[in-house]
Formats: structure tokens, C-alpha cells, sequence
């Protein structure tokens, strides 16, 4: 990580959210209420059978009312990134964190399992949000289907990332 970045990664805050089969006005919607600017689709493909969430598509809608949005394949979602992929793209959510309201986005819209003892029911959860924590971010904020948001301890999670 570079010291500028370093400097400037006190008091970051990322949010999660998975698209789910949201209609597009539903899912920004919730964008909206959580004062989402910067969008970071972390899947390893930008694509989705809901036509709304495929790259293209999501980003000129995106860009229309206003969010940024980047594509990190780098981050994983259906396979496996190399670690220094991995690390470069945790970093570019901090960077692009640091300036902006954002959020870290994949296809899964429940963040937990509903086991007993929940899981991490995507990599959103399991895998980044642990290595944005090390790496600096005060606050990871999953946003839920519903509208509500929540906080986790994703370290104390059961994942299979």
C-alpha cells in the first residue's frame, strides 16, 4: 500500500451489497438511502441473468443518476485471484473509499447464511471485508435486501473464503 493511501485510510467506511433479483428502481433505491456515490462490482465476471446487473448495462445506469462505477475482476467472486490481484484490488477499494462514498457490490444480496451459527454467504463478506479491515477500513457496512444495514465481526465468521 502506498503511504498516501495509508494516510488516508483512518475513518474509512465501505459498504457491501449483493444485487440479488432487485428491479433496478429497488436496488437504487438502496443505494440512494445509504448516500451511495462509487459503485465496485468485486464479481469475476460482470454479467448476471437479471439484464440490469451486466457490466455495461449497470454501469450507464449507474452513471446516469449520478454513481461512479469500476469493474475489479481482480477481487475474486467465482474464482479464485492470484494474492497479488487480490491485493491490488483491495487497494483500489480503499483508494477510490477514501474519496468517495462507496460500495463493494456482488450477486448475492444476503450477506449471512441463516444457519444457527451464521456464515459468510459471499465473498464479499468472507473474504474482502477481513482483508479491508487489515488493511485499514474502520467500518464495514453490509447493506441488506430491505433496506436495513448491519455490522459484523467477518473474522469470527464461518467462510469457506
Amino acid at each position: 500500500m502506498s503511504k498516501t493511501l495509508e494516510s488516508r485510510t483512518h475513518g474509512i467506511i465501505v459498504y457491501t451489497i449483493g444485487h440479488g433479483r432487485h428491479a433496478w428502481t429497488d436496488f437504487l433505491a438502496l443505494l440512494k438511502k445509504h448516500e451511495i456515490e462509487f459503485l465496485c462490482d468485486v464479481r469475476s465476471a460482470a454479467r448476471s441473468r437479471w439484464v440490469q446487473f451486466n457490466g455495461k448495462v449497470l454501469e450507464a445506469n449507474l452513471l446516469e443518476n449520478g454513481i461512479g462505477y469500476e469493474w475489479l475482476p481482480e477481487t475474486g467472486g467465482k474464482t479464485k485471484p492470484r494474492p497479488e490481484d487480490l491485493d491490488r484490488g483491495i487497494n483500489r477499494i480503499l483508494e477510490i473509499a477514501a474519496e468517495t462514498r462507496t460500495v463493494i457490490m456482488c450477486s448475492e444480496s444476503q450477506p449471512l447464511t441463516k444457519h444457527r451459527m451464521p456464515r459468510a454467504n459471499c465473498h464479499r463478506v468472507g473474504l474482502l471485508s477481513p482483508l479491508l479491515r487489515q488493511k485499514g477500513a474502520e467500518k464495514i457496512i453490509h447493506i441488506l435486501p430491505d433496506g436495513e444495514a448491519m455490522e459484523v465481526e467477518e473474522k469470527r465468521l464461518l467462510s469457506i473464503w
